[in-house]
């Protein structure tokens, strides 16, 4: 019996072919040049577009195997990143960062399989999947962890810590941001919500979730991911912008005290009714009564400030909107009423008046705080004058030292003169003192503005003119340059330009 010849697929491929050339070469004639013949390739042309049923058929089961715990498990620790662990993770991992620090002139990837291993054996055998291993994953991505919440912070300096850190820093996430959280317990999984309060001594956020019955809860926040694109911030740039290390020490609150007993009554100060009784009057308000720890006096003033400061805000917004309305009238050539005049004026009265007020109130916090924690290395509250005092009589000194002629005999007789010259003297020594100290702020301004102010009365009214341009004009640019605030000083402290 013989035997069918084996035939392989290739070359009953290629017969088939034979036989179907003949038959299209006598069917068909050549196409013209002007036309064009289009050829689907022979893989695609089974491919065929899916139907709505079977998308759906797909889906549902693509549903059912999420409803396994270990399967929707898998696809959160598979694609689930919170914002402070997406540049760890998806950056360059552990080899790249060792063949980097390792062989530093290699520029190329491109290389062989033995290249590659050789570069391995190189670099040496590492230990995967031991206990001793993951533990120690585990801590380096837990000070990785810490280092990118102390530049978020602005507590790192020396970034020389930092050579394990991506180039982008991301940003902390603020109140409002709508992220999708990791939630353990009763209800596992991934929830969307949104950000009600931030933690950052903790480290966690609050979220209050969106679907019904969850509720708010407290997630760290790395198991938090922001819905929407992440802001970040090259390494480089916390380097320009970190904290003063003595505002960094010591950073405590003060003592607070024991909570109350269970027999002890609780005074509820938010009480509509309670708040308003008569036996509140007679509670005992003496200079040492504390709230949380904090004297009652600050946080009145606290309280104060936080009020003016709110409705200097709306003052300023509706400033901002009068402009903008001014500037279309003044774009149409229509005049300016008289009433939209009143208004304006009443408004930057106002705004004149808030400024003073916050100042004083903002001085009375100044004391508050150095009296509270003078380890903290604020100044202290009349280091302004003490600073003015010092100036002065240096100032004086070097007046008379260069006044004295060898004979003994003054180059400067009036002396309304070498008063001025020496108040004048001594504003170019606060200058100078000012820009030694280091973090500035407005306060610290109080001393200069004082000066210019006691030179500026002391002047006769015909030279005012010409003090502003010579002398106080510049002051200005370099207290400007001086201060963090920039040109914000002028609402911290008193104004200048009044006569």
């Amino acid at each position: 019996m013989d035997t069918p010849t084996r035939s392989s697929k290739r070359s009953r491929l290629f017969r088939d072919e034979e036989e179907q050339q003949p038959q299209q070469r006598g069917a068909s004639k050549s196409p013209r040049r002007s036309q064009r013949v289009t050829t689907t390739p022979q893989k695609f042309s089974t491919i065929t577009t899916p139907d709505k049923k079977a998308s759906q058929k797909i889906g549902l089961r693509l549903r059912n195997l999420l409803k396994l715990p270990k399967a929707h498990k898998w696809c959160i620790y598979e694609w689930f990143y919170s914002n402070i662990d997406r540049p760890l993770f998806e950056g360059d991992n552990e080899f790249c960062l060792c063949l980097r620090e390792s062989f530093p002139k290699l520029k190329t990837r491109k290389l062989t399989r033995v290249e590659w291993g050789t570069i391995r054996r190189l670099m040496g055998k590492p230990r995967r999947c031991s206990s001793a291993f993951l533990a120690e994953e585990r801590t380096a991505l837990r000070q990785k962890r810490q280092k990118m919440r102390l530049l978020q912070q602005r507590k790192i300096s020396d970034l020389s810590l930092c050579k394990d850190l991506p180039e982008e820093i991301p940003l902390p996430l603020i109140i409002g941001t709508k992220v999708t959280a990791r939630l353990r317990g009763v209800h596992d999984g991934l929830f969307t919500g949104q950000i009600d309060a931030v933690d950052a001594s903790a480290a966690t956020y609050r979220v209050t979730f969106d679907r019904n019955g969850l509720g708010t809860h407290t997630v760290p926040d790395y198991e938090v991911l922001s819905n929407e694109p992440n802001d970040t911030m090259p390494i480089s740039a916390f380097a320009q912008k970190h904290r003063a290390a003595r505002y960094l020490q010591n950073l405590m609150t003060p003592p607070r005290g024991t909570y109350p007993s269970a027999t002890t009554p609780v005074l509820m100060d938010n009480d509509p009714l309670i708040s308003q009784s008569t036996w509140k009057s007679r509670l005992p308000g003496g200079e040492g009564e504390t709230i949380g720890g904090f004297p009652v006096k600050f946080l009145i003033q606290v309280t104060r400030l936080s009020k003016i400061l709110m409705i200097k805000k709306e003052h300023i917004k509706h400033l901002k909107d009068m402009n903008t309305e001014a500037e279309k009238l003044k774009s149409y050539s229509t005049p300016i009423g008289l009433d939209f005049q009143k208004r304006y004026a009443t408004t930057v009265l106002e705004l004149e008046q808030l400024n003073k007020d916050l100042n004083k109130v903002l001085h009375q916090v100044q004391q508050f705080c150095c009296e509270l924690a003078p380890e903290q290395g604020m100044a202290p509250a009349d280091r302004p004058t003490e600073l003015r005092q010092r100036c002065e009589d240096e100032a004086q000194e070097l007046v008379q030292h260069s006044n004295t002629l060898r004979d003994g005999q003054q180059s400067v007789s009036n002396p309304s003169h070498t008063q001025l010259i020496s108040r004048l003297t001594a504003l170019l020594l606060q200058i100078k003192c000012l820009a030694e100290g280091g973090d500035l702020n407005s306060f610290e301004f109080k001393s200069l503005n004082d000066s210019l102010n006691d030179i500026k009365r002391s002047i006769d009214q015909s030279n005012l003119s010409c003090f502003q341009n010579n002398v106080e004009i510049h002051v200005a640019h370099i207290q400007s340059g001086l201060s963090q605030l920039g040109n914000l000083h002028a609402f911290a402290a008193n104004n200048t330009n009044a006569v």
